[in-house]
Protein backbone atom coordinates (compact mmCIF):
# COMPACT_ATOMS: atom_id res chain seq x y z
CA UNK A 1 0.00 0.00 0.00
CA UNK A 2 1.70 3.38 -1.40
CA UNK A 3 0.68 5.85 1.66
CA UNK A 4 1.32 9.19 1.14
CA UNK A 5 2.65 11.35 3.64
CA UNK A 6 2.56 15.38 3.54
CA UNK A 7 3.95 18.01 4.92
CA UNK A 8 1.48 20.92 6.10
CA UNK A 9 3.49 24.47 6.58
CA UNK A 10 1.77 27.67 7.79
CA UNK A 11 4.14 30.84 6.58
CA UNK A 12 4.09 34.26 5.50
CA UNK A 13 5.91 36.09 2.41
CA UNK A 14 7.64 33.57 0.82
CA UNK A 15 8.81 34.70 -2.74
CA UNK A 16 9.92 31.23 -4.00
CA UNK A 17 9.60 27.17 -3.16
CA UNK A 18 13.30 26.96 -1.75
CA UNK A 19 11.22 26.66 1.51
CA UNK A 20 10.58 22.82 0.65
CA UNK A 21 14.66 22.06 0.45
CA UNK A 22 15.75 24.42 3.28
CA UNK A 23 13.07 22.69 6.01
CA UNK A 24 14.37 19.35 4.25
CA UNK A 25 10.85 18.18 3.04
CA UNK A 26 11.34 15.46 1.65
CA UNK A 27 7.39 13.64 1.34
CA UNK A 28 5.02 16.01 -0.49
CA UNK A 29 4.45 19.10 0.66
CA UNK A 30 1.85 21.93 1.21
CA UNK A 31 2.78 25.31 1.85
CA UNK A 32 0.39 28.13 3.05
CA UNK A 33 1.81 31.28 2.26
CA UNK A 34 0.19 34.53 3.60
CA UNK A 35 1.74 37.52 1.61
CA UNK A 36 0.11 40.25 -0.71
CA UNK A 37 -0.77 37.83 -3.14
CA UNK A 38 -3.66 35.13 -4.54
CA UNK A 39 -0.91 33.07 -6.11
CA UNK A 40 -0.67 28.96 -6.52
CA UNK A 41 2.52 27.41 -8.04
CA UNK A 42 3.26 23.43 -8.27
CA UNK A 43 6.04 21.68 -8.94
CA UNK A 44 7.21 17.78 -8.84
CA UNK A 45 10.43 16.70 -7.55
CA UNK A 46 11.81 13.40 -7.37
CA UNK A 47 8.68 11.85 -7.31
CA UNK A 48 6.98 14.29 -4.80
CA UNK A 49 4.60 16.78 -4.95
CA UNK A 50 5.11 20.27 -3.43
CA UNK A 51 2.37 22.84 -3.76
CA UNK A 52 2.38 26.80 -2.83
CA UNK A 53 -0.70 28.51 -2.11
CA UNK A 54 0.07 32.08 -1.47
CA UNK A 55 -3.05 34.12 -0.20
CA UNK A 56 -4.23 37.55 0.97
CA UNK A 57 -5.62 36.17 4.33
CA UNK A 58 -4.23 36.57 7.57
CA UNK A 59 -4.16 34.50 10.66
CA UNK A 60 -2.59 30.84 11.98
CA UNK A 61 -5.71 28.92 12.16
CA UNK A 62 -7.17 30.40 9.21
CA UNK A 63 -3.66 28.99 7.18
CA UNK A 64 -3.97 25.79 8.98
CA UNK A 65 -7.53 25.57 8.09
CA UNK A 66 -6.46 26.38 4.24
CA UNK A 67 -3.93 23.56 4.33
CA UNK A 68 -6.65 21.09 5.33
CA UNK A 69 -8.94 22.03 2.81
CA UNK A 70 -6.39 21.73 -0.02
CA UNK A 71 -4.68 18.65 1.66
CA UNK A 72 -4.37 15.24 -0.07
CA UNK A 73 -1.73 12.79 1.54
CA UNK A 74 -3.03 9.89 4.09
CA UNK A 75 -0.84 11.16 7.16
CA UNK A 76 -0.25 14.60 7.28
CA UNK A 77 2.27 16.42 9.38
CA UNK A 78 1.46 20.16 10.90
CA UNK A 79 5.22 22.35 10.33
CA UNK A 80 5.84 25.75 10.62
CA UNK A 81 8.37 28.21 9.11
CA UNK A 82 11.22 27.57 11.92
CA UNK A 83 11.67 23.56 11.43
CA UNK A 84 13.91 21.26 10.15
CA UNK A 85 12.41 17.80 9.24
CA UNK A 86 14.74 14.60 9.50
CA UNK A 87 16.11 12.59 7.28
CA UNK A 88 13.95 9.52 7.65
CA UNK A 89 10.98 11.59 8.80
CA UNK A 90 8.57 10.14 6.24
CA UNK A 91 9.14 6.29 7.44
CA UNK A 92 8.92 6.86 10.72
CA UNK A 93 5.55 8.32 10.35
CA UNK A 94 4.60 5.60 8.40
CA UNK A 95 5.82 2.65 10.17
CA UNK A 96 4.21 4.31 13.81
CA UNK A 97 0.85 4.68 12.26
CA UNK A 98 1.36 0.61 11.29
CA UNK A 99 2.21 0.17 14.69
CA UNK A 100 -1.13 2.10 16.11
CA UNK A 101 -3.38 0.99 13.25
CA UNK A 102 -6.36 2.90 15.94
CA UNK A 103 -4.44 5.83 15.92
CA UNK A 104 -6.20 9.02 14.31
CA UNK A 105 -3.66 11.56 15.80
CA UNK A 106 0.36 10.65 16.32
CA UNK A 107 2.42 13.31 18.32
CA UNK A 108 5.82 12.92 17.73
CA UNK A 109 8.94 14.71 19.08
CA UNK A 110 10.25 17.58 17.58
CA UNK A 111 13.25 19.46 19.38
CA UNK A 112 12.26 22.91 20.92
CA UNK A 113 14.15 24.48 23.60
CA UNK A 114 13.44 23.84 27.30
CA UNK A 115 10.21 21.81 26.01
CA UNK A 116 10.97 17.88 27.83
CA UNK A 117 8.96 15.40 26.53
CA UNK A 118 8.52 11.60 28.07
CA UNK A 119 10.69 8.90 27.17
CA UNK A 120 7.24 6.57 26.68
CA UNK A 121 4.77 5.96 24.12
CA UNK A 122 1.11 6.95 25.63
CA UNK A 123 -2.26 7.84 24.86
CA UNK A 124 -3.63 11.62 24.93
CA UNK A 125 -6.37 12.71 26.78
CA UNK A 126 -7.33 16.08 27.88
CA UNK A 127 -4.74 16.81 30.25
CA UNK A 128 -2.30 15.76 27.93
CA UNK A 129 -3.56 17.16 25.06
CA UNK A 130 -2.45 20.74 26.80
CA UNK A 131 1.10 19.98 26.23
CA UNK A 132 1.53 19.11 22.54
CA UNK A 133 2.61 21.46 20.45
CA UNK A 134 1.27 22.01 17.42
CA UNK A 135 4.76 21.05 15.48
CA UNK A 136 4.04 17.44 17.16
CA UNK A 137 0.68 16.76 15.22
CA UNK A 138 0.40 14.67 12.66
CA UNK A 139 -2.77 13.00 11.40
CA UNK A 140 -5.30 10.85 9.15
CA UNK A 141 -6.76 13.01 6.95
CA UNK A 142 -9.77 10.77 6.69
CA UNK A 143 -10.25 11.38 10.12
CA UNK A 144 -9.99 14.75 10.15
CA UNK A 145 -12.07 15.35 7.46
CA UNK A 146 -14.89 12.76 8.70
CA UNK A 147 -14.86 14.48 11.95
CA UNK A 148 -15.09 18.11 10.76
CA UNK A 149 -12.91 19.64 13.26
CA UNK A 150 -10.92 22.84 12.06
CA UNK A 151 -8.69 24.76 13.78
CA UNK A 152 -10.92 27.47 15.66
CA UNK A 153 -9.67 30.63 13.79
CA UNK A 154 -10.79 33.10 16.77
CA UNK A 155 -7.65 31.33 18.29
CA UNK A 156 -3.81 31.64 17.22
CA UNK A 157 -1.20 34.13 16.22
CA UNK A 158 -2.77 36.97 14.23
CA UNK A 159 -5.68 36.67 16.43
CA UNK A 160 -6.12 39.08 19.92
CA UNK A 161 -5.71 35.86 21.62
CA UNK A 162 -2.41 35.50 19.78
CA UNK A 163 -2.10 31.00 21.11
CA UNK A 164 -4.22 27.99 22.12
CA UNK A 165 -5.20 27.05 18.77
CA UNK A 166 -3.46 23.96 18.82
CA UNK A 167 -5.19 22.82 21.98
CA UNK A 168 -8.22 23.96 21.49
CA UNK A 169 -8.06 21.28 18.00
CA UNK A 170 -6.73 18.62 19.97
CA UNK A 171 -9.52 18.96 22.53
CA UNK A 172 -11.85 18.98 19.72
CA UNK A 173 -10.56 15.80 18.24
CA UNK A 174 -11.20 14.10 21.22
CA UNK A 175 -14.37 15.50 21.85
CA UNK A 176 -15.12 13.97 18.32
CA UNK A 177 -14.35 10.59 19.18
CA UNK A 178 -10.87 10.21 17.66
CA UNK A 179 -7.60 8.59 19.47
CA UNK A 180 -4.22 10.38 19.69
CA UNK A 181 -1.10 9.44 20.84
CA UNK A 182 2.06 10.42 22.00
CA UNK A 183 5.46 8.45 21.00
CA UNK A 184 9.15 9.52 21.83
CA UNK A 185 10.13 9.43 18.46
CA UNK A 186 12.35 12.17 17.21
CA UNK A 187 11.78 13.48 13.39
CA UNK A 188 13.22 17.14 13.28
CA UNK A 189 13.42 20.08 15.43
CA UNK A 190 12.31 24.02 15.76
CA UNK A 191 15.09 26.45 14.82
CA UNK A 192 13.69 29.80 16.41
CA UNK A 193 13.58 29.91 20.12
CA UNK A 194 11.88 33.36 20.23
CA UNK A 195 7.93 32.85 20.44
CA UNK A 196 6.02 35.30 17.98
CA UNK A 197 3.45 35.67 21.04
CA UNK A 198 5.00 34.71 24.37
CA UNK A 199 5.88 37.79 26.02
CA UNK A 200 6.53 36.40 29.51
CA UNK A 201 3.85 35.87 32.37
CA UNK A 202 2.08 39.20 32.62
CA UNK A 203 -1.50 40.25 32.82
CA UNK A 204 -1.93 39.81 29.09
CA UNK A 205 -0.80 36.47 29.44
CA UNK A 206 -2.97 35.00 32.46
CA UNK A 207 -6.46 37.08 30.93
CA UNK A 208 -5.75 35.43 27.47
CA UNK A 209 -4.75 31.94 29.14
CA UNK A 210 -8.06 32.09 31.30
CA UNK A 211 -10.07 32.66 27.42
CA UNK A 212 -8.59 29.59 26.60
CA UNK A 213 -8.85 27.55 28.97
CA UNK A 214 -13.05 28.40 29.18
CA UNK A 215 -13.16 27.70 25.35
CA UNK A 216 -11.27 24.06 26.18
CA UNK A 217 -13.14 23.12 29.51
CA UNK A 218 -16.41 25.67 29.89
CA UNK A 219 -17.40 26.90 33.02
CA UNK A 220 -15.48 24.30 35.23
CA UNK A 221 -12.18 25.32 33.62
CA UNK A 222 -12.01 27.79 37.21
CA UNK A 223 -10.37 24.18 38.56
CA UNK A 224 -7.70 24.21 36.19
CA UNK A 225 -6.87 27.53 36.53
CA UNK A 226 -6.31 26.94 40.25
CA UNK A 227 -4.29 24.17 39.58
CA UNK A 228 -2.06 26.06 36.48
CA UNK A 229 -1.59 29.03 38.98
CA UNK A 230 0.03 26.71 41.80
CA UNK A 231 1.80 24.68 39.52
CA UNK A 232 3.54 28.13 37.90
CA UNK A 233 4.01 29.79 40.09
CA UNK A 234 7.86 29.58 40.26
CA UNK A 235 7.73 31.14 36.49
CA UNK A 236 6.04 34.19 37.38
CA UNK A 237 6.04 34.88 41.04
CA UNK A 238 8.95 38.19 39.74
CA UNK A 239 5.50 39.34 38.00
CA UNK A 240 2.25 38.96 39.79
CA UNK A 241 1.10 37.39 42.60
CA UNK A 242 -0.85 33.88 42.60
CA UNK A 243 -4.00 35.79 43.70
CA UNK A 244 -3.63 38.59 40.70
CA UNK A 245 -2.77 35.56 38.38
CA UNK A 246 -5.60 33.66 39.32
CA UNK A 247 -8.37 36.79 39.05
CA UNK A 248 -6.83 37.55 35.97
CA UNK A 249 -7.61 33.95 34.69
CA UNK A 250 -11.03 34.31 35.94
CA UNK A 251 -11.60 37.79 34.28
CA UNK A 252 -10.35 35.47 30.80
CA UNK A 253 -12.72 33.00 31.40
CA UNK A 254 -15.42 35.49 31.21
CA UNK A 255 -14.32 37.31 28.48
Amino acid sequence: MNEKVEVLISAMHQSDMDFFTNANILSDGLLINQCDKDDVVEMDKDGKHYKMISTTERGLSRSRNMALDNAHGDFCLICDDDELLYDGYEEKIKETYRKYPDADIICFKILIDKKSYSTKAYRIGYLRALRIASVQVSFKLESIKNSGVKFDENYGSGTPMGSGEENIFMYDCLKNGLRAYYVPIVIGEVLQTDSKWFKGYNEDYFFKRGAIICRLMGKFGYIYCIYFVFTKYKLYKNNLGMWKAFSLMMKGMKK
